[in-house]
C-alpha cells in the first residue's frame, strides 16, 4: 500500500491538536463500523497519514517503550506492524482523551497514542509536534454526593449512592483519598469533612465500579439550619434552667410547661 499521500498537516499546535481529535485520515485497519462512540475513544482505530512533504499523522498507535523524551509505539494493520520512532521535545503539545493538557510523564507503555509531526531521518521516526493520550484520563469521571460516613483510619468517605439520594452515579459507594488527592474548599482538609457534608469528587473507578479513587474532591459544609421553633425552645430551656420560670417553667425549670 502507499502511504504518501497528499494530506497536510497544521502547523500550529492548536489545528494539530484538532487534526488528532477529528480529521479524516486513511485507514489502515479496524474498519468495524459497529463500535460505539466510546470504544473507539478509548480505543482508537489504526490510522496514518503521510504528506508528500514528510509530515504525518498517526491514529491508535500503542505505546511499547519510553526512554528518555522518546516514545516507540506501534501500529497493527492485519499481520503487518508498523513501528514508530516518536521524539519529543518541549514544543511538542501533549493533551488526554478528555481534551485537557498532559505531559510525556503522564504516559504509560500500553497507552494507545495519536501523534502529529514531521518524519525525520530514516525509516519511521517522526519529531512530534503533538501527542494524545487516549488512555489517561478514559476512565476519569466525577461524582457528586453527600457523604454518610467518614473513615479516618483508611481515608475514605462512605457516600449514599442513586439519585433518589443525590449521587449521580448508582454504584460507587466509597471515595478513597490518597496522599496526592486534592482538596478543595477553603480551609478544608481531611480531618475536617463530616457527616452531610456534599462532596464533588472526580478519579478513577475500580473494576466493579464501587470504589472511586480521587484526583480531587471539592467539599461544600451545609449551612447551619436552626429553625425559629427550635431555637426558641432552646433559649427557654437555658433561661428556665437559669431560674427564668416566666420562660415557660417553673422555679429553677422544675415545673410549667412550654406552650
Amino acid at each position: 500500500m502507499n502511504l504518501v499521500q497528499k494530506f497536510g498537516i497544521a502547523a500550529t499546535s492548536g489545528a494539530v491538536l484538532a487534526a488528532l481529535a477529528f480529521a479524516p485520515v486513511i485507514t489502515l485497519a479496524d474498519n468495524d463500523k459497529n463500535k460505539g462512540d466510546d470504544n473507539r475513544r478509548a480505543s482508537q482505530r489504526v490510522e496514518v497519514a503521510i504528506a508528500d512533504s514528510g509530515n504525518v499523522l498517526v491514529r491508535g498507535a500503542k505505546v511499547t517503550a519510553i526512554s528518555g523524551s522518546t516514545v516507540t509505539a506501534v501500529t497493527t494493520a492485519g499481520a503487518s506492524t508498523l513501528t514508530w520512532t516518536v521524539t519529543t521535545d518541549s514544543s511538542t503539545a501533549f493533551s488526554a482523551s478528555t481534551g485537557g493538557s498532559s505531559s510525556l510523564g503522564a504516559i504509560s507503555v500500553g497507552d494507545t497514542v495519536s501523534f502529529a509531526g514531521a518524519l525525520s531521518g530514516t525509516g519511521l521516526s517522526v519529531k512530534a509536534t503533538a501527542v494524545k493520550d487516549w488512555t489517561v484520563g478514559a476512565n476519569e469521571r466525577s461524582i457528586v454526593s453527600t457523604v454518610q460516613g467518614v473513615n479516618s483510619a483508611n481515608s475514605s468517605l462512605t457516600i449514599t449512592n442513586g439519585k433518589d439520594n443525590g449521587n449521580d452515579n448508582k454504584k460507587v459507594t466509597t471515595i478513597q483519598f490518597t496522599g496526592s488527592t486534592i482538596i478543595n474548599g477553603t480551609g478544608t482538609t481531611f480531618g475536617s469533612i463530616i457527616t452531610g457534608d456534599k462532596v464533588k469528587a472526580t478519579g478513577t473507578v475500580n473494576a466493579d465500579g464501587t470504589i472511586l479513587t480521587a484526583t480531587s474532591v471539592t467539599v461544600t459544609h451545609p449551612p447551619v439550619k436552626l429553625g425559629d421553633d427550635d431555637f426558641g425552645k432552646k433559649i427557654r430551656a437555658w433561661f428556665s434552667n437559669h431560674g427564668w420560670g416566666f420562660f415557660g417553667k417553673g422555679d429553677n425549670g422544675k415545673s410549667g410547661k412550654d406552650d
